[in-house]
């Protein structure tokens, strides 16, 4: 299993992903699962030194300074610190990859990041990306955007990963994907029909800290339909960023402010006050958060499950479903002598309409209709041992057989 990150803005440590690498190893060890490989696809050295930008800023305040000795400064720019800092890292990582020049030069980064880390664990056919802020635009555009020429780097990064490995889920933290998709214009119907051409399903989770004001959720803006090839969740971690933002929210309770007759606009200044103390630490904080890693490791665990588990489930909530023989070995001869198995004695009073395999080798499923029609399921594992055998009635028959498709479509082997 291979995991790659990819960073947002205003990071300049190549190893940006420790703290939450090493977060998912001790979750991974905890479950006693194999641990994945891991690698940190770094863009931000093609990024311009923004510190340049202020050192201009600086000098013409100092100008302004000199010509007007009785101002303060901190009055004329307020924030200084907020707009050097997270403003700026943000506003200025986001236009320089909208830059067509520097976004190709990105895109190509990541795009050799990925060649160099299949080509290094090439026996590993199995990928997940993690991306955060900014990254997880530029994942979103190197994708799903139809806008590209044929030398750009994100034709190559599709074809890394529909022919070198398998991505099998995506994770985006922090993400402003929503925002800056009004300027990338990528529609619903594009994402969808990219995913379509993959031969087994993407999970995508979307996680978004209460305070961060810059990531949003996305599974309503892609209207993804329950027989999509694509499933996107949106999870909230809710909690203060620092002690900043949860000291503020402590005084908002305080009884001294909750008695004060204009509680609704103090709240409110309150409340913003707070969002504010803790946005940049809420949208930077992913990286060494717990609940962050427990996420993601649940998110990539759930994805191993066995076909075979996926397709019980199921069938399971097919209405009108009645399961029999549930765990039941196939072989029955000294109950029904003459009969080396159960299939055999099903074949000889059911018609077979569907009989295919798994994707993952897990097993197969086999659906019959008796002599009035009824469609009766049959879920085996590779040694042909019953896992789930159920029927329907008349009524709920065209709905068994509707499900039935689906999961040939979507599990079954081509």
């Amino acid at each position: 299993m291979l995991i790659l990150f990819i960073h947002g803005v205003a990071e300049y440590q190549v190893k940006f992903a420790e703290p939450l690498k090493t977060l998912i190893q001790k979750e991974f060890s905890q479950r006693r699962q194999k641990l994945p490989h891991f690698h940190s696809g770094f863009y931000a050295d093609i990024i311009n030194n923004k510190g340049k930008i202020w050192n201009l800023i600086h000098e013409d305040l100092e100008k302004f300074k000199k010509e007007n000795p009785y101002i303060n400064t901190e009055d004329i720019l307020r924030g200084q610190e907020l707009r050097q800092g997270f403003i700026s890292d943000f506003v200025g990582d986001a236009f320089t990859y909208l830059n067509h020049e520097k976004g190709a030069k990105i895109r190509k980064s990541i795009t050799e990041h990925l060649e160099d880390f299949i080509k290094n664990h090439s026996q590993e056919t199995e990928l997940h990306i993690i991306a955060h802020s900014m990254g997880t635009v530029i994942l979103w555009d190197m994708l799903f955007s139809d806008k590209f020429e044929p030398s750009d780097a994100a034709l190559k990064f599709r074809s890394l990963i529909n022919e070198r490995v398998k991505l099998k889920s995506i994770t985006t933290m922090g993400s402003p994907i929503i925002l800056f998709n009004m300027l990338l214009d990528i529609q619903s119907e594009q994402v969808k029909l990219r995913c379509k051409s993959q031969k087994y399903p993407l999970k995508w989770l979307n996680i978004i800290h209460s305070s961060d004001m810059i990531a949003y959720p996305i599974s309503s803006s892609l209207e993804i339909k329950a027989d999509s090839n694509l499933s996107v969740t949106d999870k909230f971690i809710v909690d203060n960023a620092n002690n900043l933002e949860s000291s503020v929210r402590q005084i908002m309770n305080l009884p001294a402010i909750k008695t004060l007759s204009d509680i609704t606009s103090i709240n409110k200044v309150l409340d913003l006050g707070a969002v504010a103390a803790g946005a940049a630490d809420a949208h930077i904080g992913y990286w060494n958060c717990l609940q962050t890693a427990k996420l993601i490791t649940e998110h990539i665990l759930d994805d191993q499950e066995k076909i075979i588990n996926l397709v019980i489930k199921r069938l399971e909530k097919v209405p009108g479903m009645t399961s029999v023989f549930h765990g039941v070995t196939e072989n029955i001869g000294k109950t029904f002598p003459g009969t080396k198995n159960i299939m055999d004695l099903f074949n000889s009073v059911h018609q077979i309409t569907e009989d295919f395999t798994f994707l993952d080798g897990s097993g197969r499923l086999r659906l019959r209709d008796n002599l009035a029609q009824t469609p009766h399921v049959t879920v085996y594992d590779p040694t042909y041992k019953c896992q789930f055998r159920g029927y329907v009635g008349l009524i709920h028959a065209d709905g068994l057989r509707e499900e039935i498709k689906y999961i040939k479509r979507r599990y079954g082997k081509k």
